[in-house]
């Protein structure tokens, strides 16, 4: 099975692998496994769209919401 190195790994990211690993109950390598095989799993990044629609609170969330339009009442172009 191949495997992978990771150089140049920041102390305090180390560190903090270390004691997840510890309160999983998992060696330094299979908490890494877990969690690259986590995050691989896991859908790819929203667009802004998305992320900006998951800070509005639940009772704004809604397919009826109503934005107000300066100068409202303007006809489109007839195109005919």
């Amino acid at each position: 099975m191949p495997d992978l190195l990771i150089r140049d790994l920041d102390p305090g990211l180390r560190r903090q692998l270390e004691e997840r690993a510890k309160a999983h109950g998992r060696s330094l390598s299979d908490e890494a496994k877990s969690l690259i095989r986590r995050s691989l799993a896991e859908p790819t990044e929203a667009g802004l769209g998305t992320r900006l629609f998951s800070l509005l609170p639940d009772t704004a969330r809604s397919d009826d919401l109503e934005f107000d339009v300066r100068g409202g009442g303007v006809e489109p172009p007839d195109f005919s």
